[in-house]
């Protein structure tokens, strides 16, 4: 990845978004409101500096972020990537979306997750750098 790719991604690895959203954005602005899939939502809109912005928007009635769409510049211009997250449930008592649909101009993809496991313990040797290769002898 780019480090646009990277720096738009950042957003969605966020785990605790309300949390972080002051912290991340030097400014939020709010939108009107508007549907998403029948559904009244409020859009709101962060803006850093230098940074192209991200779109957010939360369901008016749960609060839950149904929507993002953030920004790649790119030469030809800002390439848009949207995810749309659906089929929220309770795990560990925290709604989660266990569906998630990423389209961007190329095309698009639907994640759909069956479990998810919450501070699972996972061994350090996992993210143990691999040995560098030695080259081969002549």
């Amino acid at each position: 990845m780019n480090s646009q790719e990277n720096d738009a991604v950042s957003v969605e690895a966020t785990f605790y978004l309300p949390l972080e959203i002051k912290k991340m954005f030097s400014q939020l602005r709010m939108r009107p409101d508007e549907k998403i899939a029948g559904r009244d939502v409020i859009q709101v809109i962060g803006f850093r500096d230098g940074k192209a912005p991200v779109r957010f928007f939360f369901d008016k009635e749960s609060s839950l972020l149904v929507r993002t769409i953030r920004y790649t510049e790119t030469p030809l211009g800002r390439n848009p990537t949207q995810v749309d997250y659906t089929d929220y449930r309770v795990d560990g008592g925290v709604k989660l979306p266990f569906q998630w649909t990423v389209a961007r101009p190329a095309g698009r993809f639907t994640i759909q997750v069956s479990e998810i496991q919450q501070n699972v313990a996972i061994d350090d040797a996992k993210f143990a750098k691999p040995a560098a290769e030695k080259p081969a002898e002549k």
